[in-house]
């Protein structure tokens, strides 16, 4: 019966990987809009440089503070922590001062004698962004590679799978360049291009427009809400 109902629904198709563990925000809200979304991962990644993350951690007095800018560099940091001792442990945890990527990153204070570079655990995909931006307030950065971004070659067979299951998506939802150049490489726009083609992002829409897709609309902000306003359009 649940099948049935979902087949009757329209069927989004989330380029993204779905939430690990609680409550998805997209598919939730989504599903309340009578939509049936599927979220497809469309890409994967390997941790890299693992020992020499581990070696930069333990010598983590010689930096100012570390930064994430992502997800992926959080799960590597763990990878190397948990495999530490936990005395080891809470001595990295007392000492270690942390900001995520935004205005916290951009408002960095340092004392103006400090020379200690920043630590950034990055892909080997990485923008220049918080890079130059550090920089040009005269604050040293040491970047290191601890995670690769790849394509997911199954991509191709489960959305086809989706499609024969569901028929062509209502909506084709892309969550970032990475995701539009995923499914170019996989021969996939071409099959998507008659769904509504919606955006997260600026950055995301661009990279769609030089594959030429039609773009029924672009979220305002990367939430729920903005995303099932421009499907609702």
């Amino acid at each position: 019966m649940a099948q049935e109902e979902d087949e009757k629904r329209k069927f989004i198709l989330l380029l993204r990987s779905p939430t690990e563990g609680g409550i998805d925000q997209y598919h939730k809200t989504l599903e309340s809009g009578g939509y049936n979304p599927v979220s497809v991962p469309v890409l994967k990644f390997n941790f890299i440089n693992i020992d020499e993350y581990s070696d930069r951690l333990s010598n983590l007095t010689s930096y100012h503070s570390i930064v994430f800018t992502s997800q992926q560099a959080v799960k590597a940091t763990q990878e190397v922590i948990q495999s530490w001792k936990e005395g080891k442990q809470s001595e990295l945890a007392k000492s270690l001062t942390c900001y995520v990527v935004g205005k916290a990153t951009s408002n960095t204070e340092r004392d103006e004698s400090e020379e200690r570079p920043i630590l950034f655990p990055c892909s080997n995909i990485r923008k220049d962004t918080i890079i130059e931006r550090l920089c040009s307030k005269g604050i040293p950065v040491e970047e290191l590679n601890v995670y690769e971004t790849v394509h997911r070659d199954e991509i191709t067979d489960e959305i086809k799978r989706l499609v024969n299951k569901y028929g062509k998506p209502f909506a084709v939802v892309f969550f970032s360049p990475s995701g539009v150049q995923a499914l170019k490489k996989n021969n996939l726009l071409e099959i998507l291009r008659t769904s509504k083609i919606v955006a997260l992002g600026p950055s995301t829409h661009s990279e769609l427009e030089k594959e030429s897709m039609e773009i029924f609309g672009t979220a305002e902000k990367p939430d729920p809400q903005s995303l099932i306003e421009v499907i609702r359009k």
